[in-house]
């Protein structure tokens, strides 16, 4: 495979096109060696900012209206990196971005787990 198209840590991945244009994927460690295809748009979020935060900015009521009305085409709907690069987020202090990342990704996690009939949380409080 051309090393090129394997996943860093953090990095995020947008569908661009057909019915799953709009979905994103966050790369962790944990997924393993991971490429991506031609078909999907690759992220890399600046160091400054906490990349948990702005994956779950893609998960918003916000993003999933920009998505609507963006990919909207005749035919097929799409939209290229240029135009996803022209969605605008609210960003507060990188230290907020991290506790407020963490607290969504905890909510994520337990959903998850309680999903998968476990009916237990996966921790006893919040991070």
């Amino acid at each position: 495979m051309n090393e090129r198209y394997l996943l860093d840590k953090g990095d995020v991945l947008f569908a661009r096109t057909g019915a799953s244009v709009g979905k994103t994927y966050m790369y962790g460690v944990k997924d393993g060696c991971v490429y991506f295809a031609g078909f999907l748009i690759r992220g890399h979020v600046k160091p400054k900012f906490d990349t948990n935060f702005f994956f779950q900015s893609t998960l918003t009521r916000n993003f999933k209206n920009f998505i609507a009305v963006t990919s909207q085409r005749s035919g097929q709907p799409g939209i290229n990196s240029q135009e996803y690069g022209n969605y605008q987020i609210s960003l507060p202090t990188k230290k907020e971005q991290e506790k407020i990342g963490k607290l969504l990704n905890y909510i994520d996690l337990n959903i998850a787990s309680n999903q998968r009939n476990q009916n237990k949380p996966l921790w006893t409080h919040p991070p």
